[in-house]
């Protein structure tokens, strides 16, 4: 029998999982907030990691002639090494650290996207390349294993290389999709999925797959500036309302 909490998770998912297929990413960053509200972090970490693959499969297998592959592959061993490292973070870290971190990665990419939204209407790659952004791959597999919320960092990177929307979209969701894969073999080796946490990946599993048929009905009827303008405008609130958790915790 479905208990109101997990009503709630269901919902929480859905709604994140929408976002998540109009722009590319956004449903972990989004969910566990909220999540967190009603589970531990490290509980809710390894449900959110293969929800990832459950809301990027579907579509690679209908878009995947858009992605990019030299951007991808140039973002692989970054992210999987980035990946291994975040595993052992998650594990050494306060969780009220991780919260704050996390709450600061929120609002710091919603305000940069608003701004950009603002200036230019849509971000644009930049025309210099700095060597320093091949760390945003390998700082996002971090974020990705300690809190599978990775999704902007990747989006950074990718803004900074493409320029066509199917191309940012497609390949947002492959290394998005390839980076869970890699976690959730290492948590599966290691016996995480088990207990509560295989109980959440059985009730979320499901929102993800019915978010992905509404969002790809939405996709064709919605302006994307617009719909994106709202998501960063809920990750900034998002990104309080962790914070304020965070504080709590410390």
């Amino acid at each position: 029998m479905l208990s109101l909490s997990n009503m709630m998770f269901f919902l929480i998912m859905f709604l994140a999982c929408i976002v998540s297929g109009l722009v590319g990413f956004g449903s972990n960053i989004l969910a566990l907030p909220f999540l967190s509200l009603f589970l531990d972090v490290k509980t809710i970490v390894p449900v959110l990691v293969l929800t990832v693959l459950f809301n990027g499969a579907p579509r690679l297998l209908s878009q995947y002639r858009s992605i990019n592959l030299f951007v991808y592959f140039s973002m692989l061993p970054l992210v999987a090494f980035g990946g291994v490292c975040g595993i052992h973070l998650a594990n050494m870290l306060h969780e009220g650290w991780m919260k704050l971190l996390l709450a600061l990665l929120m609002i710091f990419i919603a305000g940069k996207g608003l701004r950009d939204l603002h200036s230019q209407g849509k971000p644009q790659p930049r025309a210099k390349k700095n060597p320093l952004i091949f760390c945003i791959p390998f700082l996002g597999g971090i974020m990705q294993a300690a809190f599978a919320c990775g999704g902007p960092f990747f989006n950074i990177y990718i803004l900074l290389n493409l320029q066509k929307k199917e191309e940012i979209r497609a390949t947002q969701f492959a290394i998005g999709a390839t980076s869970a894969s890699i976690i959730a073999l290492q948590y599966l080796m290691t016996g995480t999925y088990q207990g509560q946490t295989l109980h959440f990946v059985f009730l979320l599993v499901p929102a993800v797959l019915l978010a992905y048929v509404v969002s790809e009905h939405i996709f064709k009827r919605i302006n994307g500036q617009q719909f994106l303008r709202m998501v960063y405008i809920v990750l900034i609130l998002a990104g309080f309302m962790t914070g304020y958790q965070a504080i709590k915790l410390l």
